[in-house]
């Protein structure tokens, strides 16, 4: 296989709506793409206020808030590596624009460790940053994620999404919501595949979802129109969909749902990096 198809790259973007806290949006008057030109006192201001609410990105938070929770760093030299590391830090990025529509507010591209010591691929922790992210810049509404998961460097979770699955027996029975899942792969196989894969969905989500085939051709009003990744995931094709009802939505749920998906995917045979779109 190519290094495209078993590197170690984990992609999530998160879509929805992010509207930035007030006292972190760039005063009226203030250009979006530097301070103003006017070197009044007045002016000053102004361009001081703007540029510390465009110095805000997801980079430099997801840093932050990853070696917070002890995950990454970015720290260089000797005797400072993490012990325990989950990722790498690559890349990351958002789009903030204020008009209401469903975007791609927030993505983060990482290396997974190369050791994981049986823990799974760090797709609830990735999400968790991005949301802590998220929230610290604005308020949130989530609407979809779509993720680039290595699922040959998944290993078997054993019990951990039989755990997983039991968080969810305290959700409210009326917040139960409908989701579409669609998976991309570049494996000719993965079509014939869909009802095994549906099976261990049910399996690793031990009655805390339904899950039921669905059009490859389904819209997902969740996402933006074009997802980051679009090197990670070339030659990619959708292969698989599916209509699955899960007991709330958010981004934790969606996460989960994702992997249920990853391992459904690996006890079928899936044995390269796919894309796995969740979208409300």
């Amino acid at each position: 296989m190519g290094d495209a198809v078993r590197d170690a790259t984990l992609l999530m973007g998160v879509h929805g709506v992010l509207t930035r806290h007030p006292w972190l949006t760039p005063p009226e008057g203030a250009s979006a793409s530097g301070p103003p030109e006017d070197t009044s006192d007045s002016g000053s201001d102004v361009a001081e206020d703007a540029s510390e609410a465009e110095d805000v990105d997801v980079f430099g938070l997801a840093v932050n808030r990853a070696e917070a929770y002890g995950w990454s760093s970015t720290l260089l030299g000797a005797g400072m590596e993490l012990g325990g590391s989950r990722w790498g830090h690559n890349d990351a990025g958002e789009d903030w624009t204020q008009d209401g529509r469903v975007r791609e507010i927030g993505w983060l591209q990482v290396d997974v460790s190369s050791c994981l010591n049986r823990q799974r691929l760090p797709v609830l922790p990735v999400a968790t940053v991005l949301g802590d992210v998220l929230r610290q810049v604005g308020d949130v509404r989530v609407t979809g994620i779509h993720t680039v998961a290595p699922v040959h460097l998944a290993p078997d979770p054993a019990a951990a999404l039989l755990y997983a699955a039991h968080w969810y027996e305290l959700a409210d029975p009326g917040a139960a919501r409908d989701i579409t899942v669609t998976v991309s792969g570049r494996d000719a196989g993965l079509p014939g595949r869909g009802g095994r894969v549906r099976d261990e969905a049910l399996a690793c989500a031990y009655g805390r979802m339904t899950v039921e085939p669905e059009s490859t051709a389904v819209n997902l009003p969740g996402l933006s129109r074009s997802p980051t990744g679009k090197v990670q995931t070339e030659g990619m094709r959708r292969a698989l969909a599916f209509r699955c009802r899960v007991p709330v939505w958010s981004l934790d749920a969606a996460a989960w749902t994702t992997e249920v998906f990853v391992e459904a995917l690996r006890a079928t045979g899936t044995a390269e990096s796919v894309l796995i779109t969740v979208s409300c």
